[in-house]
Parts: structure tokens; sequence; C-alpha cells
């Protein structure tokens, strides 16, 4: 059997097994919902913050010239004001719930909205608040009252509030800002980055993890020995990660098209600033270079055992080496997007799948820079299979106790 015909039929088994286990099926699913649900609750959550909130205050007939003082503090404040004017003993009856106790359902929809309730005198107000913890009402209500006071001082002394607050407002300085805001650094860009980031590092330690146990599974059912007397151990390898690959790739593909078709369905890709489309072939990119490298090193650490319980003390190291570039480039590209460390560690190969979607993301990476960790990856790729198929070689048919990574080293006899 030639080399290309083995290979494709260890690709077909493997990917026909994956795809159609009921296991692979209900995860994907999972992860479906996850996106989608997220993108549902990012949209609820974003129309709720582009609404203006609104206050409904009351006042008696007497504090009727308070209306343009609340006005223009709620203005400031960002909040719609709605006024109306009644007794204090209604509003007290609206505020406490007196006012709705004996009536019909829909009655009570019927009754004013009504949130405080300003009346008194200009020495001595009165204000009845429903909710004792609305910060809102406190403030523009004291900055009306305060305001009003103030007008009524300056008036009797001869001057013009309107003009003071003019003058006030020429002195206000205007402030230039270096860095970025919380809101800047963690805004929609950013939101988008840490899903392409989490779908890579589950795909690419699902795919490995994949691997590992298929090849331990092969040695302890002694099934490797079998399909070793009709092909290579390196087609073998081969084809098993071309085929878990094909699982991961679809699953890259199937989710980051849902992720960007549910942003585009709900309208909210005009409030992203970043092009969906080159974030998600970026993604699909380093997609294959981080699981072509991961999925080797996996594969080939993996036939040092022969037991599915050990497969953790092998891959450990390995799963950290995934891991901790994901942290560093959910935590520290933010922080520092364009420092001396971040760059260094972008054009590291195993660092690189992880960091630069995350920087390509939030606008920081040069068409040079990414162009030098693509090929530096690209080169990384002929020498982890190298070491994988000698390790690989060698400990496929170990079995027994673990075979130390030495030992698995040696040249194939």
């Amino acid at each position: 059997m030639n080399a290309a015909r083995a290979i494709r039929l260890v690709f077909a088994r493997e990917l026909k097994a994956r795809m159609l286990t009921k296991a692979n099926i209900i995860s994907l699913a999972i992860m479906l919902t996850l996106i989608v649900g997220g993108t549902i609750t990012a949209a609820i959550i974003k129309d709720r913050s582009d609404t203006v909130p609104t206050v409904h205050i009351a006042l008696d007939a007497a504090s009727a010239d308070l209306g343009p003082y609340l006005s223009t503090t709620a203005k400031q404040a960002g909040i719609d004001l709605a006024l109306t004017t009644m007794t204090q003993a209604d509003a007290r009856a609206l505020l406490d719930g007196t006012a709705a106790k004996g009536l019909t359902k829909d009655a009570k929809a019927a009754l004013p909205k009504l949130e405080a309730f300003v009346g008194g005198t200009d020495a001595s107000p009165v204000v009845i608040v429903g909710n004792p913890n609305d910060g809102r009402l406190h403030g523009i209500i004291s900055g009306a009252l305060q305001t009003r006071a103030l007008d009524t001082a300056v008036t009797a002394m001869g001057g013009n509030l309107s003009s003071i607050t003019a003058a006030l407002a020429q002195a206000e300085p205007a402030f230039e800002a270096i860095g970025k805001t919380d809101a800047q650094k963690y805004g929609p860009a950013y939101g988008v980055a840490m899903v392409a980031t989490i779908l890579l590092l589950v795909t690419l330690i699902t795919s490995a993890q994949m691997i590992a146990m298929g090849v331990v599974e092969e040695k302890s059912s002694r099934v490797v020995e079998i399909l070793l007397a009709t092909i290579r151990p390196t087609q073998l390898l081969a084809g098993k990660i071309l085929g878990v690959g094909a699982y991961g790739l679809f699953q890259v593909v199937f989710l980051g098209a849902a992720a960007v078709g549910s942003l585009v369905a709900l309208g909210l890709v005009a409030s992203v600033p970043i092009n969906l489309g080159w974030t998600l072939a970026l993604l699909i990119m380093w997609f294959i270079l981080g699981f072509t490298i991961f999925a080797l090193l996996f594969g080939a650490f993996a036939s040092l055992v022969s037991r599915q319980e050990d497969i953790g003390s092998v891959t450990m190291p390995l799963t950290l080496l995934v891991v901790g570039p994901y942290y560093l480039a959910v935590f520290l590209v933010p922080a520092q997007p364009d420092s001396t460390l971040v760059r260094i560690l972008s054009d590291i190969p195993v660092f690189a799948p992880f960091m630069m979607p995350m920087r390509s993301a939030l606008g920081t990476v040069p068409v040079w820079e990414m162009g030098m960790a693509i090929a530096l990856a690209v080169a990384t790729i002929p020498a982890v299979v190298w070491v994988a198929a000698r390790m690989y070689q060698r400990g496929v048919l170990h079995m027994g106790g673990r075979m130390k990574f030495r030992e698995a080293l040696k040249k194939v006899s």
C-alpha cells in the first residue's frame, strides 16, 4: 500500500469517528449554544446601555419654578426627566403603595409612574422618594435645589447666575488623554478577540487530547500492532493528525461562522470596530499552524505510555504550554499591547497562535510582524515533525512502563 493511500484511509477513519461520535456532537451543540447565547446577551446589554433612563418627579403647585432646574441637572446626568404636578398627599399615596390598594391589575397599570415628590418652600423644601437607595434622585433633586438657592442669592446681590455659569463653563479645561480608557481597552474589539481566543484554546486542547487518547487507546488494545503490519508508524500518525485536524478545523469554521452570523443577525456589526471576516481568517490560519505543532507533540508524547491513566502525566507539560500562552494573550496583551515583551512572545511559535489573533483584533500588529510570526511558525513545523516522528516510531510499539524521553529519541534500528 502506497503512503498516500495509507494516510488517506487513516484520515477517513479518524474524521468519521470524530464527526459522528455522540459526545463530540453534544459538545459542539453546547459550544454553539454558548456562542449564540452570549451574542444575544451582549445585544441585550448593549440595548439597555444605549437606552436613556427616565425618572418621574412630581412637584406641587408652589414649586413649579423648580422644574427648569430639575431638567438641567437631569440633562447633565444623562437622564430623561418626566415632570408632573400633584399634591403631596397624592404623591405620598403613589409612593407608599396605598393608591394601588383595592384596584384591579389594569387600574394599577394606569396609575402614573412616580419616583419622587418635591414641594414645600425655598427655605424648607419637602422631598419624598420611593427608593431611598436611588442615588440618581438624590443627585438630581439636591443639585436643582442648590442651583435654585444659588440663583436666588446671586439675583438678590444684583448678579446673574447665567453669566456666572457661562464664565465657569469657559474656564473648564480641555483634557487630552494619551492612554486608552478601560472602555477602549475592553470594548467590542476585546470581546471579539476573547471569543476568538477561547474558541482557539478549546479546539486546540480538545483536538490534541483526541490524538493523545487515540494513540494510547490503539496501544492498549493492541490494534496498533495490526495496523503497523500494513502501514508505517509515520503514516499512521500523519493520517490521525490530518483526520482529527480536519474535525478541529470544522469546529473552528462552524463556530466562528456562527459567532459572526449572530453578530450580523442581531445588528451588532456596526458596533464592532474590526473586520470580522479577517479575524475569522486569521483564527483559521493560526488554528492550522498551532494544531500542527501541538498535535504532533501530543501524539508523540502519548506514544510513550500504554495506559489511559498515564496520559495526563506525559501531556501535562504540553497542556501548560497551550494554556500558558492563552492566559498571557488574555491578560497581558490588552494591558500592554505594544510592549517589548508582548512583541517578542508573539513571535515564538507556541505563543503566536494565541497572542497574534488578540493583538490583531486590538489593532496593534504591523504587517511585517504578522508575516514574521507566520514564517517562524512554519519554519518550526519540520523540526517538530522530525522529533515527533522519531518519538512515535519508537514509542508506539513499546508496551509496559513509560518510555523515557531520551530513549524515544534514539534512532530506530
